[in-house]
């Protein structure tokens, strides 16, 4: 039985019925398809380390099936680990403070907060509208400006042109992808899987195994330059 005192510890609830089993880490990683380093950072319980929590998430269900753990109370005691199972609140403890005096200061809090609110609401409101404005006069001159160049022979700058990549999952890993520093996109790639992406700039990828994709960038090869089996950051162009 885990003592009280290992409630949360998801890696070693884990650790625990893979020891039981005699199960290697090259072995569990083998039959997971999950790289030896992050079963390491999952037993260490290095979150910081680790990849996206919904990725984090299918991992340990992953491992869990391996050495017949449960899945659903490994991810719960990772989730409490990372403070996202909160105590409930006794509601009662709300309730302990009476009388007239008590609910004058509410009554009067609760007022000065009001027109706080309203205060700052109209300010935002006002703000962005300036900000709205300022925001589309400069992109309009911006695309003047664009223009006047392409006319003139001097831009640099190619309306209409766009990247192309296109990944090849040869191997099940996860995939977190920015385009054009926009927000993060993240997949769970099986083997086989494909994906086109499209992008003005550029493309910033976090992959969980070097050696589980595939990239051809512009119709052309593009070589990852890390180890098979490991992270990699990957810049293009």
């Amino acid at each position: 039985m885990i003592s009280e005192n290992k409630s949360f510890s998801f890696g070693h609830y884990l650790q625990t019925f893979r020891i039981k089993k005699k199960i290697g880490l090259e072995e569990l990683s083998r039959e997971t398809k999950i790289g030896i380093d992050c079963l390491s950072l999952i037993e260490n319980e290095q979150i910081d380390k680790l990849p996206p929590e919904v990725f984090v998430k299918g991992f340990l269900r992953s491992y869990a099936k391996a050495v017949n753990a449960d899945g659903e109370e490994a991810v719960r005691r990772y989730l409490a680990s990372t403070g996202a199972i909160k105590k409930m609140i006794n509601p009662e403890k709300a309730l302990n403070k009476t009388g007239l005096r008590y609910w004058h200061k509410i009554f009067l809090l609760s007022g000065v907060f009001l027109c706080v609110i309203i205060i700052s609401v109209a300010s935002v409101y006002e703000l962005s509208d300036k900000t709205g404005s300022a925001e589309i006069s400069k992109q309009e001159k911006h695309s003047a400006d664009i223009q006047k160049k392409v006319i003139e022979g001097k831009s640099s700058e190619k309306i209409g042109d766009k990247l192309s990549l296109k990944i090849l999952a040869i191997k099940d890993t996860w995939l977190k992808v920015i385009i054009d520093g926009q927000n993060p996109q993240e997949y769970i790639l099986n083997s086989g899987d494909f994906l086109e992406l499209n992008a003005l700039k550029g493309y910033n990828l976090l992959v969980g195994d070097a050696g589980a994709i595939k990239l051809s960038f512009n119709e052309k090869a593009y070589d990852i330059a890390r180890e098979s089996g490991r992270p990699a950051n990957i810049q293009i162009p």
